[in-house]
């Protein structure tokens, strides 16, 4: 691929690609997208061939490929690895986030997902395929559509799980704070152990223990995978006990619950900060605008914050997170530019968990309200990833009706 697609005969990339060898396969190319953004997709061939069913793959040629940055070619940026592994939510060390950035230099322009979207463009082309089946989960849910805004008429349909709305997100993450409170409580109500106020308890933690509170907000979402615990069994304990004093049980949560030792290889940390900071749009504007003008934006947009809104979290945790903490330290960069139009056109199955919290349930339905052809499924009492989980078989019914009808 071209490092820089508005220059095809510059300087490249090689990007893994693995392929089924059923190339005539009836109804083209199914084309699985990885999240992250910073993991790869080879490597996980054989675990999403695990739960796609069997009449998928007969049916579809399945194709997945390392995405730009990703994989063992990848972006490895040893400090910023070191320090956040593969979080979307721990603050990063400014040391760490400006060493990555002098490392890439000014190939870090290339990075966004705009590039990934004519990286799958290219790749359509040498699979001599007229459309794609795309099927992208979180962050790749994400990709799958800007491909589908961009290039309708090559997509056959979208599968999108675990939605990251393709109108984009807030870098401070108000929704997901705020998604945080609701899940919490909900699944106290439907524990008859569950004897607390855990939204209570976890908003004590923040403002009071000795906890960051970043540190919180990242184990809470791991939990929510579905190969975790997303029913968050025996949480409102662990946080009362905590409050109490007793702080022996969250904290081996914190250790159980990371991603912060993922390899560069599994969910590169350079990656990640590059694609979302020429991606998202931010108090200070875009990724173009000069780091020395971005403190003052960022300070107003902070005092703007309504506390209440982010309960149980507060405005220090909007503040220090991944996402605004790293891209404020982020070198200028070429900015992401997306199609002018929000409605998604060919025919979408949209899969959310109740209990997502890396992804709030209302991104789904913002997802599904600006496609003109979708269906939403929200599974309840699941988390994040709903194809991939063992307990419910919901998303892997679902998808496979939708992909043979």
């Amino acid at each position: 691929m071209p490092l820089d697609h508005r220059q095809p005969t510059g300087a490249t990339l090689e990007l893994a690609v693995a392929a089924a060898d059923n190339v005539d396969a009836p109804r083209g190319v199914l084309l699985m997208l990885t999240g992250g953004p910073g993991q790869p997709g080879v490597p996980l061939l054989s675990r999403i061939r695990n739960y796609l069913d069997p009449a998928v793959l007969r049916e579809y040629r399945l194709v997945m490929f390392d995405q730009r940055g990703t994989g063992s070619a990848g972006i490895n940026c040893v400090e910023l690895q070191t320090a956040v592994g593969g979080s979307d939510f721990l603050s990063p060390p400014a040391a760490a986030v400006q060493a990555c950035a002098r490392k890439l230099g000014s190939a870090r322009d290339f990075y966004g997902t705009p590039d990934t979207v004519e990286d799958i463009e290219l790749l359509r082309r040498s699979l001599k395929q007229e459309r794609l089946t795309l099927n992208g989960t979180s962050y790749g849910s994400f990709t799958a559509a800007q491909y589908g805004l961009k290039y309708p008429d090559r997509v056959r349909s979208l599968v999108l799980d675990s939605v990251v709305p393709h109108g984009g997100i807030d870098p401070f993450g108000v929704d997901l704070m705020a998604a945080t409170g609701k899940i919490l409580a909900a699944s106290c109500r439907q524990d008859p152990a569950c004897t607390t106020d855990p939204v209570a308890d976890l908003a004590w933690l923040v403002r009071h223990g000795e906890f960051d509170p970043t540190n919180l907000l990242e184990t809470l979402s791991i939990l929510s995978l579905n190969s975790v615990n997303p029913s968050f069994e025996g949480i409102p304990k662990v946080l009362a006990d905590a409050r109490n004093g007793n702080t022996a049980a969250l904290k081996e949560l914190f250790q159980q619950a990371t991603s912060r030792d993922l390899a560069f290889d599994e969910l590169s940390a350079g990656l990640h900060l590059a694609t979302l900071c020429s991606d998202l749009r931010f108090p200070w504007g875009t990724s173009a605008t000069p780091v020395d003008a971005r403190a003052a934006a960022l300070d107003k947009a902070v005092r703007r914050l309504e506390p209440a809104q982010l309960h149980p979290y507060d405005v220090r945790t909007a503040r220090s997170q991944l996402m605004i903490a790293g891209c404020l330290q982020w070198p200028v960069t070429r900015a992401s530019t997306y199609p002018a139009g929000k409605e998604l056109l060919p025919r979408t199955l949209i899969l959310h968990g109740s209990n997502d919290l890396f992804c709030p349930p209302e991104w789904a339905t913002w997802a599904r309200d600006h496609a003109r052809a979708a269906r939403l499924v929200v599974v309840p009492g699941s988390g994040h990833g709903i194809q991939s989980s063992r307990s419910d078989s919901t998303g892997r019914y679902e998808v496979r009706t939708f992909l043979l009808e």
